[in-house]
């Protein structure tokens, strides 16, 4: 998969036809209307994204993303706790 992202962190995962894939863990993505932020860190077996569900303020939601279409409509706290989570499972944090 090919498009503009700004990433931070890699990590490598293997994809259903086995070919081996650098992915950001966490990404940002403009799209055309909304911002787009893909989380690559579990908890789990499951993606860190979803349990925060309902949490993260007036956005849409996918299996390891979110979507917004201003700042204001996210909670902010929420949003930090989130990355924060995902840095220390990222780092091997307790």
């Amino acid at each position: 998969m090919r498009f503009k992202m700004i990433g931070y962190g890699k990590f490598h995962y293997l994809t259903k036809s086995g070919q081996q894939v650098e992915w950001p863990v966490v990404g940002v993505a403009l799209q055309k209307s909304y911002i787009s932020v893909y989380l690559s860190v579990t908890k789990d077996g499951a993606p860190l994204v979803q349990s925060y569900a309902g949490r993260l303020g007036e956005c849409r939601m996918g299996r390891n993303n979110f979507s917004f279409v201003r700042f204001d409509d996210l909670n902010p706290a929420t949003v930090s706790a989130l990355l924060a989570e995902a840095d220390r499972i990222f780092n091997g944090k307790p």
